[in-house]
This record gives C-alpha cells, structure tokens and sequence, in this order.
C-alpha cells in the first residue's frame, strides 16, 4: 500500500488553520496541512493534501461521483426522500449537490481532501488522530474516521484567526430558510416589473422562431450600447450567420439586481429586437404572470413539507465501503436547496420556462449553454415534455480535469438506469481538448459533436510574442498578473506575489495587475500597477514577460498560444482548475520560493502550443452550419 509519510509515526495531526504551527510541533507527529502547501518552513515529517489530491487525482475525482451517483439513487429509491417536483421530474437535480460547482460553498473540495484522507489513515494505520480547526464539521467526520480505524481522536484548541464572512453571508446563515425564500420571491417580482419599467421595454417580445439559444444577460460585444445591436461574446460569429434566420434568443440575468440596471437591460433588449425582426431576445426574468408567481409558492411550499423532517436524508450521504457520513458538510446546502433562497429561485425559473416553452412554436433545434446549472435541468425536462426537437448542450468554455459539472458516475449513462439524470441529445464541443477531456472522463462518445470554439475564433490570428524586453532596461522583468472570481485562489496568488516583492530578489520586478471584474484589492504592494480589467488580456502580452495567473481562468490559454512564458499559481483550498493542468508548457507554483523560481526561468524561449490543436478554428463555422441544417430540419 502508498505511504503518503516518508518517516513512520503513531500520531497524526491535522492543521486546518493559515496560522503557523509553533507550540504544538512535535517530531515525532505526522503533520497533515489541510489549507496550506507544504515548504521548508515545516517539519520534515510534513504533507500537504493538496498533494496528496493531485497525486491521486483520478482515483478522488471517480470517488467523488460515484458518492454523488450514490446520494441521489438513496434519495430516489426511498418514497420518504424522493423529491417529488412533478411527474417524471425530480427535484434533486435541481439541488446545489447535484449541480457540482467548484465553489468552496459546494463543498467538493472538502470531500475531495477526506477522500484523500481516507486512504492516508488506511496506508499508515496512525494509533491517534488529532486536528485544529475551527470547523466543527469537518472535526466531526474525521471523529468517525478515527473510530471507523480504531484510532484514538483529539481535538486541539484553535487559536487562529477565523476567515471573515460577509454580512450578507452572515445574515443567510442565522436568518429562517423561508423568510429568505420569501425575500427571493418579492424580488424575483420585483426584478420583472424592473425589466419592465421603461417605456420602450413595455414592448410585447413574439418569440416566433423554430430555433432558440438560451444563454445570460452578460458577456456582450464591447459595442453594443452604442450600435444597440446584438453581439455576444458566447455566440460571435454565429450571430451573424443566424442574422437571416427566425431565432429566439433567451437570456438569464445573472446579478443584475439595481433598478438602473435592469431599466437599461429592458431597453436595451427592447432595441435588440427592433434592430433585426428576424432574432428576437427575451431575458427569461421579466416573467412575472401571477401564475407563475403562484405557481412558484406552491411548489416551493410542496418541497418545503416534504423537508420538514431533515434527518431522514442523512443516511443517503452515508459511503458504504468507506462507513463515512458526510452530512455534517453538506447538511446546510441542503437546506438551502430545499428550503431556502435557492429553492425559491429554482422554482421561479423551472415555471417562467414553462411558461415559455408550453408557448413556444413547435422548436426544431434548442441550443443552450452546459454548465449544469439548476435551470438547466428544468429546460431539458421541459422542452421534452412540450415536444420540441433536437436539444445541444454546449460546451462553450474549456472542459477541466476538476471541473465535476459535465461529469458523471458512468452508471449514469446506463439505458436502464430508471434514476436517469436529465442530459441533452447531443453536447456540442469547441475542439479537440474539450473532446478528449469529456470522453476521458466518461461522456458517452456518441453524443458529442465536434463544432467552432466561437469564444476562442481570436486565437486563429494570435501574433506570437516576439519575446523583446518590455523595458529599455534589460534587467527590468515585468509580470502581467490575471486574477479570477474565486477569492481564495486571487488570496493565495497575491499572497505569493506580494511576499516576493518584499524580498531584496525582486528589485527588478515590475508588475502590471490586470483584476477580475468581481475583485477590489487593499494594500496593494506600491510597485503594483493596476490596468483596466475591461480590456482584453491579450493588449498587455507585449508589455510583459512573464503572465502569472491562478490555476482556475482560462487566461492561461491565450498565454501559450502567444507564445508568453505562463506561472500558474495553485490555491490549496480550492481544485487545479487549469485548462492546461499537467501540461509542460505551465509553469506551477506552490510557495513564494516556487514563484521566485519560476520567474528566473522565465527568460528563455517558451514552448508554444498551437491553438488549433486545443480548438476548431474555422471562421466560417462549416461545423456549426451543419449542426443546425442537421438537427434545425423539419420533422
């Protein structure tokens, strides 16, 4: 069996806190670091489970399915847990457990670490097993692994400073889970009559087409408020080509909530259809007949009953072979799913889409973007239930190695699974690594159809970067740093990078910080140089050296493709979430001496990869012109 410790001992502790670990060192433990990756400042005998996770990804990431698998066959098969939506549909694939987001509120990440923990207690047969931690219940699972091992179990007091949360997060937590479904609710209606306020948004939208794309009220060209045409950043070429034909396009908010905000949205929807009759646009949320509304209460209060009594759903999060439960961590997403703000939300929008597609003429071909969301789930039960035609999920970004949401236990795709999982005909993909990744990871092959990676046509003409210093001084190196959404991972970045700078190495280090829209930073190092998030990243490749980035964006792609040395910082609270995740072309970093590192060997010529042989490039979109001339045919 694997040994994970290099030296043998009986104790294994567990540090879950960012603070260092003085008083309760002890040579002879085993030192098992749950937030943080291991460097030369801890014992020898040190592993983190970040490591350990990478190094047994594939045998985790299958784990972590198959539980997932597992869960939703215990609630189906009991008739006290099945979640009864409506006839051949069943709510838990609307749950946030279902869904997998690879946000730390989901939770993966920390099942993915007691997975890995698991078969480190099982190689090494530890006599005690000890934590700190402020987070009961992740103490309360590693409790029953150390009684399931026959281990003693011992909590040491945190002393650490405990993680910050938001007050809205704060207020989620404490307040009742249906008065925040009431709350989504009054909003919800509040954000539709908003959509409708202005004068010219009152326009009434005839959804009139035999094709429909669903997508989000975001992501568009950098021109539309002044053309007040459609152009979209998910759809680019492909909006003109479909300029002739009679489309719908249906669009979900995805924050906007200020009243600013949505007046603007509804005008400029409203100027959307005026623009060309042929396409005409909907954002989904302006939905607001009162039976939707009451619709929407009903079920909600339907799901509310049925999730009176808890408890009963425990024992579905039990893991046979392993005799761990996993409530403790998943037991408040649950709730929400079930009673909070989120089941609110999931009703609304499952209603205002049958609403939609029970009044839609007969639809030949529906294209929508896969991500496994909530409402996704409702729009493929839907559009079948109204007889619509040929419906195409896709795969419109990269497809990641950690990223669980178009993954699956493979029983999934079994014919005679009678719990079938809702899935479109067929999962349309941009190329040739989001082809393999899903086939590797399981999909059936047969529904996958190669088309354009419409996001990704600007790579077809990506100059390669001549690798000429950015700076009359030729010892001056500067770093275009990208961050992302996800907190932790732009936390760990910065934290790495602003250690740097504080060190006398890094005099001649220059930094140009391009943010993430979501991100606003204090304190910033005074050699940081913020530029304008809102242009592309590819504007700053020829005043770089180096792009140094988290192991989540897919700037990384567009770093190698141009031929820019690429530093891939990973988060060790969250999955390597890198499109190019093993890949020799990336540079990865762990530790501020790692970063270091990588930047001194930075300066040679980099590999670059072709952008052909990760997407399908053609501008003339021959895949996507057949795709709709197949599957857009009458039947």
């Amino acid at each position: 069996m694997q040994k994970f410790f290099e030296v043998s001992s009986s104790i294994l502790t567990i540090w879950d806190t960012n603070q260092t670990r003085q008083k309760y060192i002890n040579y002879d433990e085993s030192l098992l670091l749950w937030q943080n990756f291991a460097s030369s400042n801890h014992p020898v005998n040190t592993v983190s489970i970040s490591d350990v996770l990478e190094q047994d990804a594939d045998e985790i990431r299958s784990k972590i399915l198959h539980f997932i698998y597992s869960v939703g066959e215990n609630v189906a098969n009991s008739s006290k847990t099945k979640l009864k939506f409506e006839s051949g549909f069943d709510y838990f694939w609307m749950t946030q457990f279902q869904s997998r987001p690879y946000t730390e509120s989901a939770q993966l990440n920390s099942l993915a670490k007691i997975f890995a923990l698991i078969e480190i207690v099982k190689a090494h047969q530890f006599e005690q097993i000890q934590i700190c931690t402020s987070d009961p219940n992740l103490s309360t699972i590693v409790a029953s692994i150390a009684k399931l091992n026959y281990s003693k179990f011992k909590e040491i007091s945190f002393n650490g400073d405990i993680s910050p949360t938001s007050i809205k997060s704060q207020f989620k937590k404490v307040m009742p889970k249906p008065l925040l479904a009431l709350i989504a609710l009054l909003q919800q209606t509040r954000v539709a009559a908003k959509l409708k306020t202005n004068k010219t948004s009152q326009t009434h939208t005839t959804l009139s087409g035999s094709i429909s794309f669903f997508d989000y009220w975001y992501r568009f060209g950098a021109t539309v408020n002044e053309t007040r045409k459609f152009e979209s950043q998910y759809w680019t070429n492909l909006v003109d080509e479909l300029k002739d034909t009679d489309v719908n396009w249906l669009h979900n908010l995805v924050d906007q909530h200020k009243k600013s905000d949505l007046i603007k949205a509804g005008s400029l929807k409203n100027d959307f259809n005026l623009a060309n009759v042929n396409n005409q646009h909907l954002i989904i949320d302006s939905i607001t007949e009162s039976r939707v509304v009451l619709k929407s209460a009903k079920s909600y209060l339907k799901l509310l009953i049925q999730s009176l009594w808890l408890k009963k759903y425990k024992a579905a999060f039990t893991l046979s072979d392993t005799g761990v439960n996993f409530w403790p961590i998943f037991k408040n997403e649950w709730l929400h799913s079930l009673r909070g703000y989120e089941a609110m939300i999931n009703c609304i929008r499952f209603h205002r889409l049958e609403f939609i597609l029970q009044r839609l003429p007969k639809q030949r071909l529906g294209c929508y973007l896969i991500e496994n969301q909530p409402w996704e789930m409702a729009l493929i039960h839907l559009w079948r239930k109204y007889d619509h035609g040929q419906l195409v999920g896709v795969a419109h970004s990269t497809v990641r190695f950690w990223d669980l949401r178009l993954m699956s236990d493979p029983r999934r795709f079994l014919d005679a699974n009678k719990n079938t999982m809702p899935r479109p005909n067929l999962v349309a993909v941009n190329g040739p690594l989001a082809h393999a990744s899903l086939v590797d990871a399981g999909y059936p092959e047969n529904e996958l159809v190669d088309v354009e990676a419409l996001m990704y046509q600007h790579l077809a003409n990506t100059p390669t970067n001549d690798r000429k210093k950015s700076s009359n001084s030729s010892n001056l190196v500067t770093i275009l740093v990208a961050t992302d959404f996800l907190e932790s991972a732009t936390r760990t970045q910065m934290k790495l990078l602003n250690e740097l700078l504080h060190t006398t190495e890094s005099k001649n280090l220059r930094v140009l910080l391009k943010p993430h829209w979501s991100q606003t930073f204090k304190d910033l190092h005074p050699r940081i140089e913020v530029v304008s998030g809102k242009e592309d990243l590819a504007t700053y490749f020829a005043q770089c050296d180096v792009l140094y980035c988290s192991a989540i964006t897919s700037a990384v792609i567009d770093g190698v493709c141009a031929g820019v040395p690429v530093i891939q910082c990973l988060d060790p609270q969250s999955f390597n979430l890198s499109p190019l995740r093993g890949r020799v072309e990336v540079q990865v970093v762990r530790t501020t001496a790692e970063l270091r590192s990588a930047i001194n060997n930075s300066g040679g010529t980099p590999p670059i990869i072709k952008p052909n042989t990760l997407f399908n490039l053609d501008s003339q979109l021959p895949k996507w012109k057949a795709l709709i001339a197949t599957h857009a045919t009458k039947k």
